[in-house]
């Protein structure tokens, strides 16, 4: 019996190194997330960018009229915003590199991106219009000769992002977390549109415009998750992006006159802020 045994676990010693060796043939190596690569990326955007307005009288008391404290009251009718909650197509191109450790993953991004986000909304302002006329002097005041409009918008094209990333692979899967700047362009705008009833002549109009359009820079921080096969990887990420805020001063011009004609001392005042959060998918080759 004893003889018996020690044949066996001889048999078994000598069988482990080949069977080991015939495993390792088998089995596959470690997924390789190194190196340089491109890729495109396609999702939604959601939008949470919001734009404020208002304006302020800042002259005394006006003769026949009203009182700074009453003008002012009126004002804050005139003051628009506009929320957006919309949700738009976004995609775009990108390129990175990526270096690997174990199974810790650290790697640089760019991405270039389409956003179709654009929004508006108007308000019939008439009454308020002709009110004000009255509490400024006005002598035609509250014979309702003015019909007016306040439209706020917001617009943006694109924006795009330039992070880090830090990630753990598993095989095939690389879990990551990511953040760096961001930037983009946006728009946004109030305009007071003001017409005298009784004149079809375009040149009647009146009109106060607000707007900033400018390139703005800021954050954005996010995660996401790849599975690779071969030299592609597929997958899907979320990115929330701010950048910052915008505002703006301008005179309200000749949207409402005094009974003279003279610019009335009102000062538009507007600000907008940048913020919208992005889940897409994307596709990468490795070179």
């Amino acid at each position: 019996m004893r003889t018996f045994f020690l044949a066996a676990t001889a048999i078994v010693s000598a069988a482990l190194p080949t069977t080991a060796a015939k495993a390792a043939d088998v089995l596959p190596a470690a997924y390789d997330w190194s190196g340089f690569y491109l890729g495109l990326n396609a999702g939604a955007g959601f939008n949470n960018s919001e734009v404020n307005h208002d304006f302020n009288y800042t002259g005394p008391d006006v003769d026949g009229g009203g009182s700074a404290s009453e003008i002012n009251d009126l004002l804050d009718d005139i003051g628009a915003n506009l929320r957006s909650n919309e949700s738009v197509f976004t995609g775009g191109a990108l390129i990175g590199y990526n270096w690997q450790h174990d199974s810790l993953v650290f790697g640089i991004e760019a991405d270039m991106n389409y956003a179709g986000f654009g929004n508006d909304a108007t308000s019939n302002i008439s009454d308020q219009l002709n009110e004000l006329g009255g509490l400024l002097g006005d002598p035609g005041a509250g014979e309702e000769e003015l019909y007016g409009t306040a439209r706020t918008s917001f617009s943006a094209d694109w924006f795009a992002t330039l992070r880090g990333r830090v990630g753990f692979a598993a095989d095939n899967f690389l879990f990551y977390g990511t953040g760096g700047l961001a930037y983009g362009k946006m728009e946004a705008s109030v305009k007071i549109d003001a017409t005298e009833l009784e004149d079809d002549d375009p040149e009647s109009n009146r009109y106060y415009t607000g707007a900033t359009d400018a390139t703005n820079w800021g954050w954005t921080v996010g995660a996401g998750m790849e599975y690779g096969i071969d030299n592609w990887s597929l997958g899907i990420e979320y990115l929330y992006v701010d950048l910052g805020s915008a505002d703006w001063s301008t005179d309200l011009g000749e949207t409402v006159n005094d009974d003279e004609g003279e610019l009335v001392g009102i000062r538009g005042k507007g600000d907008v802020d940048y913020q919208f959060s992005v889940v897409r998918a994307t596709a990468k080759i490795r070179f």
